[in-house]
């Protein structure tokens, strides 16, 4: 295959760094960051993965292979940049809180009081979005761990979600 078959096949292809995460936290959960800025902070994520399962009939001594449901991703990842105030983990932790607030051994006992909508988008080279993924009925299931230490003195703080 020619260089030249290659580029016209490919055209402007997409970069792993052109992209963009919007999500809304439920209006039930007090917000005291500015969520405007997750998307800045947000250093990496992923596109949901997805599956289509399989199901085998057996007919007259023979396995056949039909498709069967697709399944996606149950959790999706991202990685923020930490400010110093912790506003942004405050408020995912607020979120969790709502859901289940171990301490108190209280539920919050209305679903859509706690679920929120999450996306994340690619981005072309002018910043407009080429491809956009959704992920509904959501909420916080892990807060990472931030991780401190004397020996990451210019390394900004990092956390999972």
């Amino acid at each position: 295959m020619s260089l030249a078959k290659l580029k016209n096949a490919l055209g402007a292809v997409a970069r792993p760094n052109k992209y963009r995460i919007n999500f809304s936290i439920p209006s039930a959960v007090p917000v005291k960051s500015d969520l405007a800025n997750a998307d800045l902070l947000c250093k990496a994520t992923s596109f949901p993965s997805m599956t289509i399962g399989q199901i085998e009939v057996f007919n007259q001594g023979r396995k056949l292979v039909i498709p069967g449901d697709t399944n996606f991703t149950n959790s999706w990842n991202v990685t923020f940049y930490q400010t110093e105030d912790h506003a942004l983990r405050k408020d995912l932790i607020s979120w969790m809180v709502a859901a289940d607030h171990f301490q108190t051994n209280t539920h919050s006992g209305n679903p859509n009081s706690i679920l929120g909508e999450l996306s994340v988008e690619q981005l072309d080279s002018a910043g407009n979005a080429t491809a956009k993924y959704t992920f509904h009925n959501v909420f916080v299931q892990e807060i990472g761990e931030v991780t401190v230490g004397d020996d990451t003195l210019d390394t900004p703080m990092e956390w999972d979600c």
